[in-house]
């Protein structure tokens, strides 16, 4: 038996990032000023604070199962999936489903089930997390 040469045998590597940045990045401003925690206004930081302690809320409720709470609070602390799955003695696989659903093939890959789906729906019909969010938007557009 041939064994295949390990020149373009590839191994893939999580690394936890916190997601909020990601998500403000924007093409007008370089990553840098994103990435920089002198970047956030105090203002933007005690907002931030509040959403993170509304959000626990949510998570803590009866919105999510045991299992779903225990991978995403192993997600929030900065776990890889790989460490989740090795924790709860489960595939890398069940952990990225209980994250991000299942795809459905022969539904033209509709995505149905996941904890950050339902985490999604159950914060965009909570009042409070909206109100921040637009405080956020709003002190965002001042200094921008």
């Amino acid at each position: 038996m041939k064994l295949k040469s390990k020149n373009y045998q590839y191994k893939i590597v999580e690394v936890a990032f916190d997601q909020s940045k990601l998500n403000n990045f924007s093409e007008e401003k370089g990553i840098g000023g994103i990435l920089a925690d002198n970047s956030y206004s105090e203002e933007l930081l005690d907002l931030r604070e509040r959403l993170l302690e509304e959000v626990y809320s949510v998570v803590n409720s009866e919105m999510l199962t045991e299992h779903q709470k225990k991978v995403l609070f192993m997600i929030l602390m900065g776990k890889t999936q790989n460490e989740i799955a090795e924790h709860l003695g489960i595939t890398q696989s069940a952990v990225h489903k209980a994250l991000r659903g299942n795809l459905d093939y022969r539904n033209d890959k509709k995505r149905y089930g996941g904890i950050f789906k339902k985490l999604k729906k159950i914060c965009k019909n909570n009042e409070k997390i909206q109100e921040i969010l637009l405080e956020m938007e709003s002190l965002r557009k001042k200094v921008d």
